[in-house]
C-alpha cells in the first residue's frame, strides 16, 4: 500500500473463515469415537471359561433408577429425563464375581431389557457400567434395575448403585441410588 493511500476494508467473515481453516489444518486428525465405553462391561465382564463352581451361591440386588423426574408442582408437572449409569463393583480382592443379568425394569414392572447376554466373570476389585441414556424414557420415573450374581457363600455383596445426572434450563440434577439385596425375583 502506497503512502496516502486510504485503507481497503477487510472482509471479516473471510478473514475468520481463513483462521479457521488454518487452525483445522494444523490441529491433530480426531479419531471416531469408540463403539464400546471404556471401562464398560464388553471390555471387563469376562466369558465364563468353565461352569460356575458348585459352591457359588446365586444373589440379586435391587437398584432404583430414576430415567425421568417431575419438576414442580404445576397442575401439569414438567418432566425432566435423566441419564443413569448403574455401577457394579467387586469389592472382593480374592474372588471373581458371575454376573448373570442385570434387567432393567420400567415403573408398572415389565422387563424392559436385560444388560448381560451370557454370564461373565467380573475379576476382583472391577467393576462394570451400564448406561441408561438421557432419551430412553422406556424407564419412566419409577425404573429399577435387579442384578443377578454369584459367588463363595462368605464372598462380600458387590456395590450397585446407580448415579442420575440431567437438566432443565440452567438447572442441573445429579443423585445416586444405592442398591439393597433381595432375596425373591421380581415377578
Amino acid at each position: 500500500m502506497a503512502k496516502g493511500e486510504p485503507l481497503k476494508r477487510l472482509n471479516i467473515p473471510v478473514v475468520l473463515g481463513l483462521v479457521a481453516v488454518s487452525l483445522a489444518a494444523c490441529s491433530p486428525a480426531s479419531t471416531p469415537p469408540s463403539p464400546v465405553a471404556p471401562g464398560g462391561a464388553a471390555s471387563r465382564l469376562k466369558p465364563m471359561a468353565s461352569p460356575m463352581p458348585a459352591d457359588f451361591v446365586p444373589r440379586r440386588m435391587y437398584v432404583s433408577v430414576y430415567s425421568s423426574i417431575y419438576l414442580g408442582l404445576e397442575s401439569e408437572p414438567l418432566m425432566v429425563n435423566l441419564a443413569a449409569t448403574i455401577s457394579v463393583r467387586n469389592v472382593s480382592a480374592e474372588h471373581p464375581l458371575i454376573l448373570t443379568h442385570a434387567r432393567y425394569y420400567d415403573s408398572a414392572g415389565r422387563a424392559v431389557r436385560d444388560y448381560v447376554k451370557e454370564p461373565g466373570e467380573l475379576g476382583p476389585m472391577a467393576s462394570v457400567e451400564y448406561v441408561v441414556k438421557r432419551d430412553d424414557t422406556a424407564g419412566g420415573p419409577g425404573a429399577n434395575f435387579v442384578i443377578e450374581w454369584a459367588g463363595p457363600k462368605d464372598m462380600d455383596e458387590p456395590i450397585v448403585e446407580a448415579v442420575m445426572i440431567g437438566q432443565s434450563g440452567h438447572a442441573g440434577f445429579s443423585f445416586i441410588s444405592t442398591g439393597k439385596s433381595i432375596q425373591r425375583p421380581p415377578s
